[in-house]
């Protein structure tokens, strides 16, 4: 369960980390599950151009139940309740991968600015980062901009209308608003941290990766979780995986 300080710090700076959340044999028993799912292939496992690297596999709750155990018999939905402070569902999950060397590059985006032609209806969602491996500066870690929430959303451009998963993201900000937003609230910080740790951040805030300089893979185990009422339909929604479809309420009751 998460203090008072912890709630504020959250809706304050638009992110909040919990170090040594997963641990032990949960946490190896989450990686090497990982690791098995590395192994298939699908409609979910997006990869690097060049190398055939796995990128993002969308929905691995679905190829490992031990996965799914974490939405279900662990603190998280609890912590997620008093953060929302409503009734949620899964709205999104995925890994993340960044391998060694590869080019693995996030532009400057906010999360809802593509949600919401998913039927998102407000800026109300967040995101739970797992790590699965240890994450420093070199190896690619999320740049944020603390507080930059608060903006609602910024100006953006029609970068690329076919929208593929990949570091050519359909929307992009420019040079000028990233600077914009960096002297108005505060400099630019990286979600760094150790295997087991997780960073919770709130759909609007700025984000950003670039290129893993390190040696080590940088995963994260990603799980977005949206309020119930805060969803519509779309004529020409993205593949359920991608997208939950399923709405019900994971709040403890």
């Amino acid at each position: 369960m998460l203090n008072q300080e912890q709630i504020n710090t959250y809706h304050q700076q638009g992110y909040l980390q919990i170090s040594n959340w997963l641990k032990g044999k949960e946490l190896d028993q989450i990686i090497q599950a990982i690791e098995k799912i590395e192994q298939l292939d699908g409609p979910e496992f997006f990869r690097e151009k060049s190398s055939g690297k796995i990128r993002t596999i969308f929905a691995p709750e679905k190829f490992d139940s031990s996965i799914l155990a974490l939405l279900e018999n662990s603190s998280l939905p609890k912590i997620i309740e008093q953060l929302l402070n409503t009734d949620f569902y899964l709205f999104q999950s995925k890994l993340n991968t960044k391998s060694s060397l590869e080019s693995g590059v996030w532009s400057w985006h906010q999360d809802f600015k593509f949600w919401k032609e998913d039927g998102m209806i407000a800026p109300n969602a967040l995101t739970v980062a797992i790590l699965l491996s240890d994450v420093e500066v070199a190896n690619g870690p999320i740049l944020a901009i603390p507080s930059s929430q608060k903006e609602g959303e910024v100006e953006s451009y029609l970068n690329n209308p076919d929208g593929v998963h990949d570091e050519n993201l359909k929307y992009m900000i420019t040079q000028s608003t990233l600077s914009e937003m960096v002297k108005k609230y505060s400099p630019i910080i990286p979600f760094t941290g150790n295997a087991g740790d997780i960073h919770i951040f709130h759909c609007n805030l700025l984000h950003s990766s670039y290129q893993n300089m390190g040696v080590i893979d940088r995963k994260l185990l990603m799980f977005t979780f949206n309020p119930t009422d805060n969803i519509k339909e779309v004529s020409d929604p993205r593949p359920e995986y991608m997208v939950k479809r399923n709405h019900t309420a994971l709040n403890p009751k």
